[in-house]
C-alpha cells in the first residue's frame, strides 16, 4: 500500500534533485570562469562534503526532535532562502566575486541538505507498506537516476543558452516548487502521536520535561547503538562496507582513467560509459518495480545473487580492452548494482522501528560516507601503483567476500523470523 504523501514526497525531492544538479554545475561553471583556477573550484564539492558530514552528525538530534516533514519543509524552505541570498548577491556583484562568501552559502546549504536523505528514507516506509515498501524505493532510485542521467547531460546547455546566472534563477523556482509540494506531505506516525498526547492531558509537561532533561549526546549515539546491536542492521552494513571499498572503483575519475589507460580512448568516452551505467541503474529500478511480488520473498538471497552477477561482470570489464564491449558492459553492471542497493535500503527500513529509523538511517548516512572517503584514498594509491586493471578486479574481489559475509547472516532475514514492524513505534530491536 502506497500513501498519497508518498507522491509528494517523491515529487518534491526529484524536483530537488533537478534544482541541485542545476545549481551546482552552474556554480562551478560560474567560480571557474571567474577565478580560472582549478583549485578554487575544487574547493566547491570539499565544501559540500564536509558540511554533509558535519550535518549527518548532528541530524539525529534534529530527526528525533521534530516530524519528519517538517524537517523536510524547513530544509527546503532554507536551501531557498540561502540560495536566494546567494543569487541576490551574484546578481548585484557583476565585477569581482568573493569566493568565501559563495563557498559559505554552499556550506550553508549543503548542511540543510544533509538532513534530507535521513529523513526521506525514515519518511518512507511510513508512507508505504508490505510490497509498497520496495515498489516505493524503486521509483524513488529510478527518478534519482533519470534526474542525474538527464540533469548532468541538459544541464550544460542550457547553461550555454540561458547563461549562469539566469540557470541559477530557474534552480531557485524549483527549490521554492520541491518547498511548495512539500508542505502538502503528512507523516502518519506524527499524527498517531499527537493524538496519544491530546488522550492525556498531563503528556504534554511530561514530555517537555523530558526532553528538557534529554542529553544531547545520549540522542547522538542512540542511533550508533541501534546500528550495532540490531544483528540485520549490523550485518547489512558490514557488507555495505566492504562492498564499499570495491564499489568506489565506479567513481568518475577512474572510470576516467580505465578510458584513457586501458581502452585508449579520449575523455568523450568518459561521458558516453557514464551514460550507459546510468542507463543501467534505471532499467535495473524498474525491474525491482516489475518484479517486486518475486523480490519480496526471500530478499537478501536476491541482494546477494545480484551482487555475484555485478563481480563476474566487473571480472570481465575488467580484462577487457574493447570499447564497445566496455560500454556495454558497464551499462549491464548498472542493473545488478541498482537492484541490490534497492533490496539493502528496503531491509533496513523494516529492520527498526519507525520512530528509531531517522537516527538508524542519519549514523547509516555518517558511516556510508566516511567508508567512500576512506575507499577513495585507498583506491587512489591502488591504482596509481598496480593500475586500473588490478582496481576493478580488486574490487570484484572485496565485493565476494561481502557476499560471503552476507551469507553467512543470511539466517537472520529468514522469511519466518518476527521482525518488528515498521510502523510500530514502542517495540524494542
Amino acid at each position: 500500500m502506497i500513501k498519497r504523501s508518498f507522491y509528494y514526497l517523491w515529487g518534491s525531492q526529484t524536483v530537488s534533485n533537478v534544482a541541485d544538479i542545476i545549481y551546482l554545475l552552474s556554480i562551478v561553471v560560474l567560480v571557474f570562469t571567474s577565478s580560472d583556477s582549478l583549485m578554487t573550484t575544487i574547493l566547491i564539492p570539499l565544501f559540500r562534503l564536509s558540511s554533509q558530514v558535519l550535518s549527518g552528525l548532528v541530524a539525529p538530534i534534529i530527526l528525533s526532535r521534530f516530524r519528519l516533514n517538517r524537517v523536510l519543509l524547513f530544509s527546503q524552505l532554507g536551501q531557498f532562502v540561502i540560495f536566494t541570498l546567494l543569487l541576490l548577491y551574484l546578481w548585484n556583484a557583476p565585477g569581482q566575486k568573493s569566493f568565501f562568501f559563495i563557498f559559505i552559502m554552499v556550506f550553508g546549504m549543503s548542511f540543510l541538505d544533509g538532513w534530507t536523505n535521513p529523513a526521506r528514507n525514515a519518511l518512507v516506509p511510513r508512507l508505504a507498506t508490505g510490497e509498497g515498501l520496495m515498489r516505493a524505493n524503486g521509483m524513488v532510485s529510478v527518478s534519482d537516476q533519470v534526474v542525474k542521467c538527464a540533469g548532468w547531460a541538459l544541464s550544460g546547455i542550457v547553461i550555454v543558452w540561458l547563461g549562469s546566472l539566469n540557470t541559477l534563477v530557474v534552480a531557485s523556482c524549483c527549490y521554492l516548487v520541491a518547498a511548495i509540494v512539500t508542505s502538502f506531505i503528512r507523516d502518519p506516525l506524527a499524527q498517531e502521536e499527537v493524538r496519544s498526547e491530546s488522550s492525556d492531558p498531563s503528556s504534554d509537561e511530561a514530555g517537555l520535561a523530558q526532553e528538557k532533561k534529554g542529553a544531547y549526546w545520549k540522542e547522538l549515539g542512540e542511533g550508533w547503538k541501534i546500528i550495532w546491536h540490531n544483528r540485520r542492521i549490523r550485518s547489512l552494513m558490514i557488507v555495505d562496507s566492504v562492498d564499499t571499498i570495491g564499489g568506489t572503483s565506479w567513481v568518475g575519475v577512474f572510470i576516467l582513467a580505465y578510458v584513457t589507460q586501458v581502452l585508449h580512448q579520449d575523455e568523450s568516452w568518459w561521458g558516453f560509459m557514464n551514460a550507459s551505467f546510468f542507463s543501467g541503474m534505471i532499467l535495473g529500478g524498474l525491474l525491482v518495480v516489475g518484479l517486486v511480488k518475486r523480490l519480496q520473498k526471500n530478499s537478501f538471497l536476491y541482494m546477494l545473487g545480484a551482487l555475484m552477477v555485478y563481480v563476474l561482470i566487473t571480472v570481465v570489464f575488467a580484462l577487457n580492452t574493447i570499447p564497445v564491449a566496455a560500454l556495454v558492459l558497464f551499462a549491464i553492471s548498472g542493473i545488478p548494482v541498482q537492484m541490490a542497493g534497492i533490496i539493502r535500503r528496503t531491509l533496513l527500513q523494516t529492520s527498526a522501528p519507525a520512530a528509531q529509523l531517522p537516527k538508524v538511517m542519519a549514523g547509516i548516512d555518517v558511516l556510508t560516507n566516511l567508508a567512500f572517503g576512506l575507499s577513495l584514498l585507498f583506491l587512489g594509491w591502488y591504482a596509481d601503483r598496480f593500475g586500473m586493471v588490478q582496481v576493478y578486479l580488486l574490487a570484484a574481489v572485496m565485493t565476494t567476500i561481502a557476499v560471503l559475509i552476507g551469507w553467512f547472516y543470511r539466517r537472520d532475514f529468514q522469511e519466518n523470523e518476527q521482525v518488528d514492524h515498521p510502523t510500530a513505534t514502542g517495540a524494542g530491536i
